[in-house]
């Protein structure tokens, strides 16, 4: 069976989409977070490196657990699998949050280099994570489902 007998599903088109996504917003996430922890521990030092490692860290691994969700909802009805990515970006949103809430009085961290590098690496993987999605080859098909 060669490619173009594959049988176009919607799992098989989400799972298509969830990889794009990652190839397209992996190696830049990983040099933003690289810049941000060079950058913070040069203006901050100890405290600016802890502080990026830990934003970095937290913003790659919300980016990686959305894109997991995605995989794993794939084989789902199509309105599940929305409901599942709306989910997801909720609950990125509140991890980012009580991690600069929970984060913010600490002495041995900065937490401006923390909140930085967060909100770099989620910004560089979003809109690459988007970009990805809308050049996506996979989404010009409408596969049929059943009982149609």
């Amino acid at each position: 069976m060669s490619d173009a007998d594959e049988v176009v599903t919607h799992e098989l088109v989400i799972q298509r989409l969830a990889g794009e996504m990652f190839r397209a917003a992996v190696w830049a996430a990983l040099g933003t977070f690289a810049v941000g922890v060079v950058v913070s521990t040069v203006i901050w030092g100890t405290e600016g490196l802890y502080g990026s490692l830990i934003g970095g860290v937290i913003a790659i691994a919300s980016s990686l657990a959305t894109l997991l969700l995605m995989r794993k909802t794939a084989a789902l009805d199509p309105m599940f699998v929305m409901v599942a990515a709306l989910g997801g970006f909720m609950g990125k949103l509140i991890v980012l949050l009580l991690a600069v809430i929970l984060l913010r009085g600490q002495d041995w961290l900065e937490p401006k280099a923390l909140g930085i590098t967060l909100v770099a690496t989620v910004l560089v993987t979003s809109f690459l994570e988007a970009r990805a999605s809308k050049r996506s080859r996979s989404q010009m098909v409408v596969p049929a489902s059943e009982g149609t």
